[in-house]
């Protein structure tokens, strides 16, 4: 297997070069992340499903790098509502309205959540990832993630992702924000795995 030289991930989180670093390892000699570039700048972000958002970020980067660029996204379907309620890629909004703080969010999912009976309280993160080149050509993932909902939620709650109070892996069977360490790194690895054969499948 032939490695490629360089790849840069479309974040500003350096648990994310690392989480990632463990993916591409044996595929790519130099991974990097916006950070390493000084790069501030955003794309428009004006697609309405996931795989446009990530190609839109992959893209964007990598013709301002003219680097390979390794960008997700992520859109939540819950299997409780009717399609036109489902929230997508726009978790943030409320019925279609301007972008919630994470009091009423959390408010909103409670209440829905508390009428689901307990059984049917299941969904899914449906999460995009794409891979530009600077040729202009692309390479595009897809995985879902099982996910349960909880009512009444945790009282953990992570700062910035209200959700994770109120939802969390299938295999864990609690919120995301009760998860210890090595739950997380266990979830985390999971996902790696299913991440690095697809990409085998569409590079090698």
């Amino acid at each position: 297997m032939e490695k490629m030289e360089k790849i840069v991930i479309a974040t500003h989180n350096p648990a994310k070069k690392e989480r990632f670093r463990g993916v591409f390892t044996g595929m790519v000699k130099d991974i990097l992340v916006l950070d390493d570039f000084g790069i501030t700048e955003k794309p428009q972000e004006y697609g309405i499903t996931a795989e446009e958002n990530a190609e839109i970020k992959a893209r964007f980067y990598s013709r301002k790098l003219n680097l390979p660029v390794f960008s997700e996204d992520e859109a939540l379907y819950v299997d409780f509502l009717p399609p036109e309620k489902q929230p997508g890629v726009f978790v943030r909004r409320i019925e279609g309205k301007d972008e919630a703080d994470d009091n009423k969010l959390l408010n909103y999912w409670e209440r829905i959540i508390a009428e689901v009976p307990k059984g049917k309280r299941t969904g899914r993160w449906h999460i995009a990832y794409s891979l530009a080149f600077p040729n202009n050509s692309i390479k595009k993932i897809v995985i879902d993630h099982e996910i349960l909902f909880f009512s009444p939620p945790s009282k953990i709650i992570l700062p910035g992702w209200p959700m994770s109070s109120l939802e969390g892996p299938v295999e864990f069977r609690k919120p995301h924000s009760e998860l210890t360490d090595l739950e997380r790194k266990e979830h985390n690895r999971i996902a790696d795995r299913l991440i690095l054969g697809k990409l085998k499948e569409l590079l090698f």
